[in-house]
């Protein structure tokens, strides 16, 4: 976008979308970037919606068990939260009304940093909506959350088929490295990665509106113990 496309943007439709997400293993058939870019697509995807823009997904994640496996780069959560704050914080001197922080990658401290930095945001500017929450804590009435497992695997096979790959998982000793739940290989579908999206649109849509009209969003199902995934 060059600067009058954001100007309109602004007059039309002020609200940005964050992807979030984390350099993480996630088993031998997924993305190192996984998180981030499941988390891109949902936006896009809403934002067409909506209206709005939508910012590179941020890779910057921390928490969770993975972060000594091959090609995991986790950071810490000083950093992560000053990030946030910086980006919302510009957003809102930009004129953005509502800020979506959807974070893909989901242990319990990056989505508890991601509430507390959308608190703070909407205290220092209180005309503005942060709407922090995790991708599966969108999901209505169920928890469809895991790590390269079952429900991931599902949307990536919806959202982003060319980089899902299950037959290379059998190319290794360990084909469920990594992977913490029902084994993707027989559980996961497009068909269940489409419904899942499906509800999280639903919701998240739903959201930005109310925030819009200037309206504190209902809160959707919320996300509980993950344990260690």
């Amino acid at each position: 976008m060059r600067p009058r496309d954001l100007e309109r943007v602004l007059e039309l439709c002020p609200v940005a979308y964050a992807p979030l997400g984390t350099l993480e293993f996630h088993g031998w058939h997924l993305p190192l970037g996984f998180d981030a870019l499941k988390a891109q697509a949902i936006c896009e995807r809403a934002a067409v919606k909506t209206g709005g823009v939508v910012l590179p997904p941020y890779y910057t994640g921390f928490g969770g068990g993975h972060g000594e496996y091959a090609g995991s780069i986790i950071f810490d959560e000083q950093a992560f939260s000053a990030q946030l704050r910086r980006l919302c914080g510009r957003l809102a001197e930009m004129g953005f009304r509502v800020i979506v922080l959807l974070t893909g990658h989901y242990p319990q401290e990056q989505v508890a940093a991601v509430k507390t930095v959308a608190r703070e945001v909407e205290a220092a500017h209180p005309t503005v909506s942060v709407l922090g929450l995790a991708e599966p804590e969108a999901y209505p009435g169920e928890f469809r959350g895991d790590h390269a497992a079952k429900w991931e695997t599902s949307l990536g096979m919806h959202l982003l088929p060319g980089l899902v790959d299950l037959k290379g998982m059998e190319r290794h000793e360990d084909p469920l490295c990594g992977v913490c739940g029902a084994d993707p290989r027989t559980e996961a579908s497009a068909q269940l990665g489409r419904e899942t999206a499906d509800g999280i649109l639903e919701v998240l849509v739903a959201q930005v509106g109310e925030a819009l009209r200037g309206n504190r969003p209902r809160p959707p199902w919320y996300y509980h113990n993950l344990g260690e995934q």
